[in-house]
């Protein structure tokens, strides 16, 4: 039987990037989810544990999880209260308007063909005092450049030149992204990966160099009335 493209997409990254990508939960996205959700819908759930911890700690009572591989899918089935195996960006979601109060994109729309009209999708799926918690990789991080300048921009296994990367952004092009699909930021909060030298000379020139150190944006954003 020939695998949906999406599913055999899915396990070459599996693969890839080998199973702890899937299996562990996402402390630094966990603390961005305001306390008082109640219903999740966590997009790339992977084998469910961010959102099962966001149920455990934030006492949130529903989590629907959608997972485009199926093993890791299998697994989430057991964290969480429903899993979708599809992509998102095909899925019709069998929900009412308004009916998540928290939906997580954690290093998701990178992948996606379109997160403008993903984001604009998961909008008429959040409640009107819901959130969007997103992780996002930083195209500006000072490694990116520094191969730039010599000619270099080598897609890896993993990270910000991730292979299954289909979009690049800065914070400016996120935050951008986020306002001309219904959105406003609330909160940011970001993943270092520079080395001491870098962080030295930014902390001489008042954090004006941060936006090169950063390796993963955190968005926490609402929709804008």
């Amino acid at each position: 039987m020939r695998k949906n493209k999406e599913i055999a997409s899915g396990e070459k990254y599996y693969k890839n990037k080998g199973k702890v990508y899937y299996s562990y939960v996402r402390y630094d996205v966990l603390k961005m989810i305001p306390e008082g959700v109640k219903i999740i819908l966590d997009i790339g759930c992977g084998e469910g544990y961010t959102s099962a911890e966001a149920k455990r700690k934030l006492g949130a009572s529903v989590a629907v999880g959608v997972e485009p591989y199926l093993p890791a899918a299998k697994i989430a089935q057991k964290n969480l209260d429903r899993v979708l195996t599809s992509d998102i960006e095909v899925l019709d979601l069998d929900y009412p308007e308004g009916y998540f109060d928290c939906i997580i994109c954690a290093d998701v729309l990178e992948h996606t063909r379109d997160p403008w009209t993903v984001l604009r999708k998961l909008y008429y799926y959040l409640s009107e005092d819901g959130y969007i918690v997103a992780s996002i990789p930083n195209i500006q991080n000072y490694l990116v450049i520094k191969n730039l300048l010599t000619g270099k921009f080598d897609y890896e296994e993993s990270g910000i030149l991730d292979k299954t990367h289909l979009r690049f952004f800065t914070i400016n092009t996120i935050k951008k992204m986020f306002e001309e699909t219904g959105y406003e930021i609330i909160k940011t909060d970001y993943n270092l990966n520079s080395g001491w030298k870098l962080n030295l000379l930014n902390k001489i020139v008042f954090g004006k160099l941060t936006p090169f150190s950063v390796f993963q944006y955190l968005i926490l954003a609402r929709k804008k009335f």
